[in-house]
């Protein structure tokens, strides 16, 4: 799926995913100027691939700006290209999932590979730029080195964190055809409810957003997002529609899967207790039996709470989570946003389609917010003025004349009209 909306505000998410941990304190954390602190000790990188350390004040005023302004708030005032290489998201990318294929590949040997199938042309960006990219990545290989143990965490309420991922499903009838089904659940981490669990055909963003604006209009806008690196949950929309909410998008560290216990065991009980030894059937019916499985799973004693999930979620004691107010249109939230310049027959492209702008003046620049997944409506200007796809055929017989009926007698033979 092409993403239209590009780097305008790469800059504000970058800095949006450093001040993220500082979005939910509560009574029992540190200063606030030891966590700035503690943040500025780190060194980050660039979307251009550059090493840079943060002051706590800087941190501190982009938090304030966040606080005031929101998203908009983090971004360059001017934006200026001074020539630094971006690695592009759809590189970086196929360069995680080859380092996930191949994990004893040398930087090199990956950049060849990306090189053979046509994904970088060798020149731009740079090689170092690469290099540099791989090592911020944690995407080295390290064949001496064994999987660090991770300290067992969980968070003490209901929508402090959720997890989300994919699992490979069963093969489903669709038609005469047979497709692979995907299962994408967000589990929450405290309770282990599971706040949304869908079977879909394909593994990517719309998928995942999907059941994240189901599961957020039936229980809150959750704290933090926790997923690992695979391309959906590190896509440009995902981490524009987290800045909108206030949703901090921790990642599980490249090829160290030891933080995701939770979601994984859930997993293994659904195959367990679901998948095995079911027949194939349609997409349809895999879903309403996957409810009916997940209601009686709500109900059953969890091994490590002592109760059940829907028990524990019942009696937990967190602070409720922000609602979406019932006159807020929930697609708002989801939506992208891209500038189009109005074409001389009053249109913007999209798609391959055309999309007619009412009172709109051609070689002018218009905001777009857009769903990806819904090619048939685009919302134009500050009003948001809704814009659906033109019908040339429609169009071109606007002008025709209707075919009025003539007048008959009394046995349906026609009469001519009396001068």
């Amino acid at each position: 799926m092409a993403d239209l909306s590009r780097p305008p505000v790469d800059m504000a998410l970058w800095r949006f995913g450093i001040i993220a941990p500082l979005l939910h304190r509560h009574e029992d954390s540190p200063p606030l100027y030891r966590e700035l602190c503690a943040l500025a000790g780190q060194s980050y990188y660039t979307p251009e691939g550059q090493e840079k350390r943060l002051a706590p004040d800087t941190l501190r005023l982009w938090l304030w700006r966040y606080n005031k302004l929101g998203l908009p708030g983090l971004g360059n005032k001017v934006r200026k290209d001074r020539g630094g290489t971006s690695v592009p998201e759809s590189l970086r990318d196929a360069l995680v999932l080859l380092r996930k294929d191949h994990p004893l590949f040398t930087v090199k040997r990956l950049l060849n590979a990306v090189l053979e199938k046509k994904l970088w042309d060798g020149q731009k960006p740079s090689r170092t730029a690469l290099y540099r990219f791989t090592a911020a990545q944690g995407l080295n290989r390290d064949a001496k080195a064994n999987p660090e143990s991770v300290r067992p965490f969980e968070y003490p309420h209901f929508g402090d964190l959720w997890s989300a991922d994919f699992l490979h499903g069963p093969g489903v009838k669709e038609g005469v055809r047979v497709r692979k089904a995907y299962l994408h659940t967000i589990l929450d981490d405290a309770t282990r409810y599971v706040v949304a669990s869908t079977f879909y055909l394909a593994e990517d963003t719309e998928s995942l957003l999907s059941d994240m604006m189901l599961a957020v209009r039936r229980f809150g806008v959750p704290r933090r997002f926790y997923t690992d690196n695979g391309a959906a949950f590190r896509s440009h929309h995902l981490r524009h529609v987290a800045a909108k909410m206030r949703i901090a998008l921790p990642h599980t560290p490249p090829y160290k899967p030891q933080g995701r216990g939770k979601i994984e065991r859930f997993f293994r009980s659904m195959r367990d207790g679901f998948l095995t030894g079911r027949q194939r059937t349609s997409l349809q019916k895999l879903n309403t039996d996957l409810a009916e499985w997940v209601a009686l799973y709500h109900q059953t004693t969890h091994s490590s709470l002592g109760m059940s999930p829907l028990n524990r979620k019942l009696v937990d004691q967190g602070p409720p989570l922000e609602q979406i107010a019932p006159t807020q249109n929930i697609n708002d939230l989801f939506r992208m946003e891209t500038v189009k310049t109005v074409r001389s027959d009053g249109c913007v492209r999209m798609w391959g389609k055309r999309f007619e702008v009412p009172d709109s003046v051609p070689g002018q620049d218009i905001q777009i917010y857009y769903l990806p997944w819904d090619h048939d409506t685009v919302l134009c200007g500050p009003d948001k003025i809704i814009a659906r796809p033109i019908d040339p055929i429609k169009n071109a017989r606007r002008f025709d004349k209707p075919v009025r009926g003539k007048r008959t007698d009394d046995n349906n033979n026609p009469q001519e009209k009396l001068s």
